[in-house]
Order: C-alpha cells, then sequence, then structure tokens
C-alpha cells in the first residue's frame, strides 16, 4: 500500500513538474477563449444567411455608432493599428485581421458579441444597432 501511494504521489509531482509549462492564469485565459471562439459550428448545420443593409439611413445610424463606440480604437479609412486594426475593406479581405476568422457578418458579429483578444464586449447592442454597424463597416 505505501509504494502504491508513494508510485501516485510521484507521478502526480511528475506530470505537474515535468510534462507541463509553466503558463500564468492570464495566458490559459486567453487560450481557452480563443479556443472558444475558433471552434467551428458543425458541419451538418445549415449555413446562416445575414443579410447587410445597404440603404442610407442605416449606413448613417451605423456611422453615428461606429463614432460613437469603435473610432477611439479603430480606423475606418486606412488598416493601420491605433488600438485594433484598421477596418477599411474589412468585408472585403478573406480573413479578419486578428483572429484570422474569415471576413463575413456573422463572423464580424460573432466578433462584437463575444471578443477576441482584447476587444470590448459590445453584447448590450440591439440586433438593429448592429445591422446598421454592419451596413456602415459594409462601406468601407
Amino acid at each position: 500500500m505505501t509504494f502504491g501511494l508513494l508510485g501516485a504521489c510521484a507521478g502526480c509531482y511528475l506530470s505537474v513538474s515535468e510534462f507541463v509549462t509553466e503558463a500564468s492564469a492570464v495566458t490559459i485565459m486567453q487560450y481557452k477563449k480563443q479556443l472558444a471562439f475558433t471552434q467551428r459550428p458543425d458541419k451538418e448545420a445549415a449555413p446562416e444567411k445575414i443579410l447587410v443593409r445597404n440603404d442610407p439611413e442605416s449606413i448613417g445610424r451605423g456611422k453615428n455608432l461606429f463614432e460613437a463606440k469603435c473610432n477611439f480604437c479603430h480606423h475606418t479609412n486606412s488598416t493601420e493599428t491605433i488600438v485594433g486594426p484598421g477596418l477599411k475593406g474589412i468585408l472585403k479581405k478573406r480573413n479578419l485581421p486578428v483572429s484570422k476568422w474569415p471576413a463575413t457578418p456573422k463572423n464580424v458579429i460573432r466578433q462584437l458579441k463575444q471578443p477576441f483578444d482584447r476587444m470590448p464586449s459590445f453584447e448590450y447592442l440591439t440586433d438593429k444597432e448592429i445591422s446598421d454597424i454592419m451596413a456602415f463597416l459594409n462601406t468601407l
């Protein structure tokens, strides 16, 4: 029984000290957040289509919301980084700049609600407000 207990303790010690790399709690949380963000939905699920409005009223409201909420961290007329990446042509590119997910309206909306990396969450925005922001981003 003593040898069994000793073996279990030694195995536990080796698994923690030799086989696990050092990582801070922040690094682990970032990894978990990234992992949750990058998990792909089931292939069998029907693709969700998101229509992006292009009427002048939606674009105007989206521009005003963007200037109030997003302009501090993102350029609209370049791809230069302030705090976050510049968003010029964001929906015309192949991938989003930080997460590297395909540049689709669905993934931009996901980024707003479940941000990747250092971006704050904008879960409090209504679907209409997000739709207006998407209308504006589609013009960049």
